[in-house]
């Protein structure tokens, strides 16, 4: 995993991605760059958890995994005396053990990627 992952990492916080932040602008502002600074935040991030991206991910990190986690996968919604069923392509279950891993396994691939010189993303 890419050293720049702070989220969902054992031993590591957004105290940490702030630290790093501040200390590569501080460096960039002492070499005299300039600094711009740009920041995502996902909305519902793991109801959008792309299955596919995630098994590719998974592939390219050579990791053998059943893909039964990521098929019929289902929802009930209940409201009063109704009950809705949907079956989904994506996400992440609230509260699954394994959700935050897969979501930083896919995220390593924009990590890595190779970004103009001066360039730095911490997630």
């Amino acid at each position: 995993m890419n050293n720049n992952q702070y989220g969902f990492t054992p031993q590591t916080s957004k105290v940490d991605a702030v630290l790093a932040l501040k200390d590569y602008v501080q460096s960039s502002i002492d070499e005299g760059l300039y600094v711009a600074v740009i920041s995502l935040d996902v909305r519902g991030a793991f109801d959008s958890a792309w299955w596919t991206g995630i098994l590719a991910s998974l592939r390219q990190l050579r990791c053998r995994l059943s893909g039964s986690y990521f098929k019929d996968m289902t929802v009930f919604l209940t409201t009063n005396n109704s009950v809705t069923l949907r079956h989904i392509r994506k996400g992440s279950p609230q509260g699954s053990a394994s959700g935050p891993g897969y979501w930083n396994i896919f995220y390593n691939t924009l990590l890595n990627l190779r970004y103009r010189q001066n360039t730095k993303v911490i997630a």
